[in-house]
């Protein structure tokens, strides 16, 4: 049998004041068997109230009561305080003040009961904020689906006819074109179809489902790899005017083709050095290199600029996000460019990540493809393509 005499009445008293929580053990009655200091300073008793003395019991649930900021929450908290169930119960109260507090009772045997007590205002805070957070987060999502659909509606009419009339210059049945007539036309002819590439691929990068039917798979043309960083590095310069960082092309002569979709990749690799040109002062280096071997390609793209923080190493690939230091620096971007080059990248079956330069400050982007496209296979290449 417990022992209910006043010299065991401390101990009880001694046991509360070791928890960390508000607690109080209560009886029939009801009756306050015992109340640690937290009890008391959370529940703010008054200096004369004392819930263990007579009376204590329903004068503590009087003050309680009266804290309470809404009718309907003070009777249910005078009928709980007076029925005393098998089972742990929990119940959270708003009071008048603003605060939350969490009660739970517990079975302490011999008919008594065992209360604790706990302010949660700031959890009902930090989950009002998330929930806030989340609504965002889908408003954000759906104005972004609603832009990238808005924006593919308007750039598919106009770049169908640059398209087309481009093709129709360089069709010979035209007439005769010069040497670098011919050159400009298939660099406008080769940037309409990597921005309808882009176009059409907005409303993946802005969030919707990949398995799509209408996102095409990527075409299988035989793509000369070593051709191609070339001519995106030429085309580079140009768009340089000759400013800007140092850039330096290190390729093969040769070197196995790629069954790839020669315009997605283009433009994946026009990203990665547009990206190092932007971050790399005007007194830095961009270097591109690609080799082959072990049945893939890897063309890597170092530069000697602001670098990627390590912790944002992942995350630079996410639609809309850019690191704290280029937000920092004035780099004018929208998060999409690198996201789109792991996009085309992936379709192909290969891999793009990115990592600090051993030899000094700056980043390595390294770009990973197989030679026989994301199946394995080989596919069936086009006759007489080399890639855009």
């Amino acid at each position: 049998m417990p022992d209910s005499s006043p010299a065991a009445e401390p101990a009880v008293a001694d046991l509360l004041d070791a928890l960390p929580q508000a607690a109080a053990v209560v009886g029939d009655g009801p009756r306050v068997l015992g109340a640690n200091r937290r009890f008391r300073a959370l529940l703010r008793l008054p200096d004369g109230l004392d819930p263990t003395g007579r009376d204590g019991g329903e004068l503590l649930l009087a003050h309680v009561a009266a804290l309470l900021a809404r009718p309907e929450e003070r009777a249910r908290f005078l009928a709980a305080a007076r029925s005393h169930g098998p089972v742990t119960r929990t119940a959270d109260y708003h009071l008048e003040d603003g605060r939350i507090l969490r009660r739970r009772r517990s079975p302490a045997g011999a008919g008594a009961h065992l209360l604790l007590i706990e302010d949660v205002t700031r959890a009902y805070e930090a989950r009002d904020e998330l929930d806030l957070r989340v609504r965002r987060l889908a408003e954000l999502t759906d104005e972004r689906t609603a832009f990238a659909g808005r924006a593919l509606h308007e750039l598919r009419t106009p770049l169908a006819t640059v398209l087309s009339f481009t093709e129709l210059l360089l069709d010979p049945a035209s007439g005769p074109l010069g040497p670098e007539q011919t050159a400009y036309l298939e660099a406008i002819l080769r940037n309409a179809r990597r921005m309808t590439s882009i176009a059409e691929n907005l409303p993946r990068a802005a969030g919707e489902d990949p398995a799509d039917p209408r996102h095409a798979a990527p075409r299988r043309d035989r793509v000369l790899v070593p051709e191609l960083v070339r001519r995106v590095a030429l085309e580079a310069l140009q768009r340089t005017g000759g400013t800007g960082p140092y850039l330096s092309v290190d390729v093969p002569a040769g070197g196995p083709p790629l069954a790839a979709d020669g315009w997605l990749l283009t433009g994946a690799l026009e990203e990665l050095v547009a990206n190092a040109l932007r971050f790399t002062p005007a007194g830095g280096r961009v270097e591109i290199g690609a080799r082959a071997g072990d049945g893939h390609w890897t063309v890597q793209v170092r530069d000697t600029g602001i670098g990627v923080p390590l912790e944002y190493q992942d995350e630079v690939f996410t639609p809309y996000v850019r690191a704290p230091n280029a937000r920092r620096g004035g780099h004018p971007g929208t998060g999409l460019g690198l996201a789109s080059a792991l996009e085309a990248v992936r379709l192909h079956g290969g891999t793009l990540t990115v990592r600090d330069r051993r030899d000094g400050p700056g980043a390595v982007f390294t770009v990973r493809l197989p030679l026989t496209g994301p199946d394995g296979t080989g596919g069936r290449v086009a006759e007489g393509g080399s890639g855009p």
